[in-house]
This record gives structure tokens, C-alpha cells and sequence, in this order.
């Protein structure tokens, strides 16, 4: 595990942009990524993590089907047809959603737990610089994430498939605890949201006449990111989140994996 608590007092410091920003981003965009030389190389995080952290590359096209029917289509309505019955509205974006994956909302976009790391550490870089210590605890955030969640989608499936009654009652307490995490991330992602309106409005719009107004972009992500890494903000209740994944994941490994490989003892 990377040192998650290595800030000063009062939250980490602010430090100057590493490279100049792209151009503002949408409301529901992730936000801008470092150019690399290289664009054919992609790659994904895996379930731990270490060292320092990059963003994955977006994934290569694929070629147009010849069928009568799109098939992208066909799977963007059964998306939606699932997003739907999660009880997500139908206005909300998807395009960063597995949806093979548990969903996670943050104003007006649904996110899994890989993609709402990547956008948080994204953010974090983008704010704070590659160097900085919330970028890299930001990095440690990201695996905690993809921990969490594959684990509690693995105890889930193999569930049903455990024979001894004792260890149902094992993985049932996990599965319970790590739920819990999980409704603590959603109550941490609404406070930051708070920090990301206050950037929003305000804004001052391109038309003179309009005067300024409220606008997703540079300044709310970066309140975003700050909310949740800065000592006088929210930075307490994302440190106790990450202890408690931490401690939850390593706990599940010493008492439920030997469960799962074995679901008939």
C-alpha cells in the first residue's frame, strides 16, 4: 500500500499546474489528460495498486459491423434498457459506465468504481501536479476503489454456491461491511459536490450579455479534487474511507478468499 497520510497539517498544499490545460471540458466530461507520444498503447488498472499511477488510454475503435442493424446501438438501448431498471434517469450520461459493473452517480453521470477513480485522479493530476501528494493518494484511492468493488462483486457471485453455513454467514457480514463503504463513498462524493457548485457558479459566460452563470469545467473539477484532499474541507472523511476499504480488503483476504476458491467445503 502507498503512504496514503503523508500531508501536511492542514491538508496538502496547492501547487502549480505542471502543463497547460486543454480546453474546458464539458459538464460531463472526465478532464484533460497529459499527451503521450505514443496513442496505440491502452492499458487498465488492475484490482491493486502500485507505484504511481496513469490513466488508461481510451480503447482503439472498432471497425463498423456490415449488419443490417448497428450493433453499438443496439447495445447503447440495452444499456440504457439496464441503467433504467438500476432506477437511473434517463438524461444521465452513461459513457463512462461499465455495465457490468456497480454504478456510481456524481452530478448528472454515472461512473463504476474504475472510471470514478481514474476521474478523480485525473483531476487531482491536472490540479495539483503528477508529483504532488494527493495526486499519489489520489492514485491510492483509484485501486481502493477497484478492490472494494471486485470484491464485492466476486462474494456476491459465488454466493449462492457456498455449501457451509458458517462460511455463508462469513462472506453475508463482508458483503454487509463492504456495503456500508460503499454508501460512505456516495455520502463523500455528495459533499464534494458542493465544492464542485460553488466553482460552477459564477462563471463568467462567452456572451458579455449573460454575464456569468453556472458552468461545469476547469474551476468546478478542481474544487472537486480540493474538496476532497484538503484538510479543512472533506479530507477527513476521505482519510477514514480509505483506512476503512484498506482494512476491509485486507480482512477479506485472510477470511473469505479461501471460501471462494473453495465453495464446497
Amino acid at each position: 500500500m502507498p503512504n496514503l497520510y503523508s500531508y501536511v497539517p492542514g491538508g496538502f498544499t496547492q501547487q502549480q499546474p505542471e502543463y497547460f490545460p486543454a480546453p474546458t471540458p464539458g459538464p460531463q466530461s472526465p478532464p484533460p489528460r497529459e499527451r503521450t507520444r505514443s496513442r496505440t498503447h491502452t492499458h487498465r488498472r488492475e484490482a491493486t495498486w502500485s507505484g504511481e499511477p496513469s490513466p488508461r488510454s481510451p480503447p482503439k475503435p472498432t471497425k463498423p459491423s456490415r449488419a443490417n442493424t448497428d450493433p453499438a446501438a443496439a447495445d447503447a438501448d440495452a444499456i440504457r434498457r439496464k441503467a433504467a431498471a438500476l432506477g437511473i434517469p434517463a438524461d444521465y450520461s452513461l459513457k463512462n459506465w461499465d455495465p457490468n459493473e456497480r454504478p456510481v452517480i456524481l452530478l448528472g453521470s454515472v461512473f463504476d468504481a474504475n472510471s470514478l477513480g481514474e476521474w478523480i485522479f485525473n483531476w487531482t493530476k491536472y490540479h495539483h501536479g503528477r508529483s504532488h501528494d494527493a495526486t499519489k493518494t489520489a492514485g491510492g484511492l483509484w485501486g481502493l476503489l477497484i478492490e472494494l468493488s471486485s470484491k464485492l462483486k466476486r462474494a456476491r457471485e459465488f454466493y449462492p454456491e457456498i455449501k457451509a453455513k458458517e462460511n455463508r454467514e462469513i462472506l453475508n457480514d463482508f458483503t454487509e461491511s463492504g456495503d456500508r463503504l460503499w454508501s460512505k463513498l456516495k455520502d463523500l462524493l455528495k459533499a464534494c459536490e458542493e465544492y464542485m457548485w460553488r466553482g460552477a457558479r459564477g462563471v463568467a459566460s462567452p456572451r458579455p450579455e449573460e454575464g456569468k452563470t453556472v458552468q461545469m469545467g476547469k474551476k468546478s473539477g478542481a474544487e472537486f479534487v480540493d474538496a476532497m484532499f484538503n484538510g479543512v474541507k472533506e479530507w477527513e472523511r476521505t482519510e477514514r474511507l480509505m483506512r476503512g476499504m484498506a482494512t476491509w480488503c485486507q480482512r477479506f483476504e485472510v477470511n473469505c478468499e479461501d471460501i471462494l476458491r473453495c465453495p464446497d467445503a
